[in-house]
């Protein structure tokens, strides 16, 4: 496997993202304005559930605000090769192998992902993001993991999954002669 692997966008993917975002987002929308009573319950103003309406409303249409520009996206979003791993989301180039500490799938609800954890002395030369780097302490991966996620790739977490598992021999523990 001396080749890239390119991970496309799945657009279908990403539309779809959209689509539930702004769905549930007119939905609260809906409740809060047109329905304000439901099945005879009317929602007295300040009560708990006006509170969840207005938090989905703005929830959801963050999350409406946020994936519209996902669905325009076209091209390789993730690459894995023998240089490194370049995820668009995350950094501007490569992320060297050797830089990489740690790589492993998580599962967190019914959301899997990858979190890649680098080497906090190598972290301030690497490509990486400033907003990511930034917001990487607060994602309870530690300052120095990320999150690499396949819900918008094409082929999603089994593509990723797929493409990072032929990367053990690069990922070699310092040391060992591997690399």
């Amino acid at each position: 496997m001396d080749q890239a692997i390119d991970i496309p966008v799945s657009r279908p993917r990403s539309v779809g993202m959209f689509v539930i975002a702004l769905c549930f987002t007119v939905g609260c929308a809906s409740i809060l304005y047109a329905r304000p009573g439901i099945h005879g319950h009317a929602f007295e103003p300040g009560s708990f559930h006006t509170f969840l309406i207005w938090f989905g409303l703005f929830f959801f249409g963050v999350a409406s605000v946020v994936s519209a520009p996902r669905m325009f996206r076209s091209g390789t979003l993730v690459s894995v090769g023998r240089q490194g791993i370049f995820d668009r989301r995350l950094s501007s180039g490569w992320i060297p192998w050797d830089a990489v500490e740690d790589l492993k799938p998580i599962m967190r609800g019914r959301q899997r992902y990858f979190v890649l954890r680098v080497d906090p002395e190598r972290s301030g030369e690497l490509p990486i993001f400033k907003g990511r780097r930034r917001m990487a302490p607060f994602t309870g991966l530690g300052a120095y993991g990320y999150a690499i996620g396949g819900a918008d790739l094409q082929g999603g977490f089994a593509a990723l999954g797929d493409a990072l598992s032929g990367t053990a021999l690069w990922r070699a523990p310092s040391g060992t002669g591997t690399r």
